[in-house]
């Protein structure tokens, strides 16, 4: 049921009864509201609302011809329009997602809720899909999920694709035991089904990451856990839920991104492992426990699109600025996109628990630039608070990198790095723009949004997670 406290909307958007009609789909998988440019949801699943401790929240800030501003929708599952309540450790945020769903020409956003107490049964979670449109997110409904349990955290992770290869966009959601796959046409009133594609010898909370590996035109999903990194695709000749199958097994990890980092128009998979003394794979650990990623490049020739070997990085590696340290937690926030305008990739990797003397857990994010051969640690770049340009300083626990996003949000051709610290300043959370370049990321104009920019209460944890 719908709740009563109505969205807090910050800006100079105007309320309409009705979204205005849009014959084709969404060009931009974020743009929420249709005015051309990119946006950014930012989840805060652990803030208090009516007394609700853990209930959560989301806010969706728009980008402009400046990048991301002030300007935002803030959104619990006590607004009006929004389904369900807000509740103890529903965690509203847990997880989040977008894409046009129902080809009305604006993005729609996807709220994981993995601790959500649904038919009764607590953490079994939900997801809810908040509509697009002129003044977005108004309206909603919950994504049917099949059997309730205990626990089952349904809404760990999402991801959004064209997966059976039908041109229209499917979700993925995965939860501690299950992979959840819904194909089909969605309306404002009405979901598909959705249908348990998991594999029963897998269990966990699974990260998601989408892309074409194989260049076939259709989506590929990464599903990533601590000891394997299965990839589903869609059967030959087929477009059925259905056959959608496990089609690799590879390394496992604990964080995932997919984009194309060479150039060759094939989507390549990044698959860190942030903690391998809590969460070892199986394999030897070559950062000393302070955390590496995997990078696989598509590769049509090969079942599930992957190159079985790939590039390994860490601190430690030739050209990376920096030195392993155990509980770094190097690869903790990954995020691919152009920064350059090049048409290669590069790979943002959060590092939100390195030290600065001692100044522990201050966080930091390293870049790598993509070329023709792959990802090369030429002119890789750290970032932190103590770097020119950057506000702030380095504090204990601030945890910069918690969260990346590279996404562009001013329109020109070159994406920007959005990276959050939940824990600044005593857990009231922040958030930092940096702009692309042609040659790399600026530290000239950096923007930093905290709870007085967003009207929200101290406290809040800005930047638990991000829309990726």
């Amino acid at each position: 049921m719908a709740a009563a406290v109505a969205a807090s909307l910050t800006g100079s958007l105007t309320a309409v009864s009705a979204d205005r009609a849009v014959a084709a789909p969404a060009k931009l998988a974020d743009d929420f509201n249709g005015d051309g440019y990119r946006d950014l949801a930012v989840g805060m699943p652990g803030t208090t609302v009516s007394g609700k401790e853990g209930a959560g929240a989301v806010l969706l800030t728009f980008g402009s011809a400046r990048g991301l501003t002030g300007k935002h929708v803030y959104i619990t599952q006590n607004s009006t329009g929004v389904p369900g309540t807000a509740g103890y450790q529903d965690f509203f945020g847990s997880s989040i997602a977008s894409g046009d769903l129902n080809g009305d020409g604006y993005a729609d956003l996807l709220v994981g809720s993995e601790g959500d107490t649904t038919s009764g049964t607590s953490g079994n979670g939900s997801v809810t899909v908040l509509w697009g449109g002129t003044s977005p997110l108004r309206s909603g409904l919950a994504l049917p999920a099949g059997d309730s349990y205990s626990g089952r955290m349904f809404g760990a992770d999402i991801a959004v694709g064209d997966f059976t290869g039908d041109s229209a966009p499917d979700i993925a959601v995965s939860g501690q035991t299950s992979l959840w796959l819904y194909s089909g046409t969605f309306t404002r009133t009405k979901a598909p089904a959705g249908l348990d594609v998991g594999d029963p010898d897998y269990t966990g909370s699974w990260n998601l990451a989408a892309g074409d590996f194989n260049g076939d035109g259709k989506d590929e999903l990464a599903v990533v856990q601590q000891k394997a990194t299965l990839v589903y695709g869609q059967n030959d000749q087929t477009t059925d839920a259905d056959s959608f199958t496990v089609q690799a097994h590879l390394a496992g990890g604990d964080r995932v991104a997919a984009g194309d980092l060479n150039g060759d128009g094939r989507d390549d998979l990044a698959v860190a492992l942030a903690d391998p003394r809590l969460n070892p794979n199986g394999l030897t650990d070559p950062s000393h426990k302070s955390g590496y990623v995997t990078v696989r490049y598509g590769d049509r020739a090969v079942t599930g699109g992957l190159a079985p070997t790939g590039q390994v990085f860490h601190q430690d590696t030739a050209g990376i600025p920096g030195t392993d340290e155990s509980d770094d937690h190097f690869g903790a926030s990954l995020a691919i996109a152009d920064i350059t305008g090049d048409h290669r990739a590069e790979l943002a990797i959060g590092v939100p628990y390195e030290s600065f003397g001692r100044t522990v857990r201050a966080g930091d994010v390293l870049v790598l630039r993509g070329s023709a051969h792959g990802l090369t640690t030429t002119s890789a770049a750290r970032y932190s608070q103590d770097t020119p340009g950057v506000p702030g300083s380095t504090e204990n626990n601030d945890v910069f990198g918690s969260q990346v996003r590279l996404a562009d949000f001013n329109r020109d051709g070159k994406a920007d790095l959005a990276v959050t610290a939940p824990h600044e300043d005593h857990g009231n959370g922040a958030l930092w723009q940096l702009r692309g370049t042609s040659t790399k990321v600026s530290t000239s104009n950096v923007s930093v949004f905290g709870p007085k920019d967003y009207n929200v209460a101290s406290g809040s944890g800005i930047g638990d997670t991000l829309l990726g």
